[in-house]
């Protein structure tokens, strides 16, 4: 039997009574999203604007070689046509533009520097360090999902834990912040692989133990955000508030977070629909190169006085 972990403002995690080593083991943490916030824009899957071209030189071509070639590339998205077909490849020798030299490296800043010592202390007062959360989801009928954490990215640290949350709605950003205990507010990295499953149509094999037992979870509407720990210590202080403020920052930003996944969704689909009637064709290549001109840098360098002697 488990016990379920809530999102209250207090929290007291009951550790499942199938692990024999902290049976009936208990840790209370403070528990306050007021501070928990995606630091990120979260992707709508909306079409960003296309970047500016470059603005390039005025190359002399001295040379062009053309050809054509077949060539097959994998498709925008997975389920589609491989995109395929003749591209024309050009090759030209251009003048050597003259470009300048790169600036040279900057000079190493002496460690021992006081200015230097006052500026790396400073650096680490008000630095905000972020942790990495490595996380593995896999949602079961967009309504429950198997979590697996790892603090500090320690395989033999494994963690295990269902929710009653969507983990897909926990895409489309990298970083977020959450309250600790200790009142700090810090910055998580999140790293997460997904993949989703229906039990629905395969109720035949979820009843012979392909699919695992999805305990008893609280419905997210009417408790909020609740979890139960079924693998791990939970004894992690460190462990635990991973968890805790994953589902402490849906509290906060789970409307905003759930209409991005869906709009996401959407704009995927229509994207597809799109590329079934319209595919995409490859693009054509130009390749334009140069060899330095030596004679033309050497003279500039006698005219300057350099290599005198």
């Amino acid at each position: 039997m488990f016990k379920v972990i809530s999102s209250s403002l207090v929290l007291i995690f009951w550790v499942a009574e199938c692990l024999p080593a902290q049976e009936n083991t208990a840790l209370t943490i403070s528990n306050d999203p007021s501070d928990s916030a995606i630091s990120d824009p979260i992707s709508d899957g909306s079409v960003s604007p296309p970047a500016a071209k470059p603005t390039l030189p005025d190359f002399k071509v001295k040379h062009t070689l053309t050809t054509t070639m077949n060539v097959k590339e994998a498709p925008e998205m997975p389920g589609l046509p491989p995109v395929e077909g003749p591209i024309k490849v050009t090759v030209q020798l251009v003048e050597d533009p003259h470009f300048p030299d790169p600036p040279p490296p900057l000079p190493p800043l002496p460690v021992d520097d006081p200015a230097v010592k006052a500026r790396m202390d400073e650096l680490g007062k008000t630095y905000r360090d972020t942790e990495l959360v490595f996380l593995s989801a896999t949602v079961y009928d967009h309504s429950r999902t198997l979590i697996r954490w790892y603090p500090g990215g320690g395989k033999t640290k494994e963690m295990a834990a269902w929710s009653n949350l969507d983990f897909n709605h926990f895409s489309g950003f990298a970083t977020y912040q959450v309250k600790q205990t200790d009142g700090t507010v810090r910055q998580y990295g999140l790293m997460m692989g997904i993949g989703n499953q229906e039990t629905g149509s395969n109720r035949q094999r979820l009843d012979t133990g392909v699919f695992p037992e999805i305990p008893a979870l609280p419905n997210k509407e009417t408790a909020g955000p609740a979890y139960i720990v079924t693998e791990g210590d939970t004894s992690n202080l460190g462990a635990m508030e991973i968890i805790q403020g994953l589902h402490d920052l849906y509290r906060v930003e789970g409307a905003r977070m759930a209409a991005a996944y869906e709009s996401r969704t959407k704009a995927e689909a229509a994207r597809r629909a799109y590329l079934l009637v319209h595919p995409s064709m490859p693009e054509d290549v130009t390749i334009q190169f140069w060899r330095p001109d030596k004679s033309s840098k050497q003279k500039s360098a006698t005219n300057s006085g350099e290599g005198a002697r």
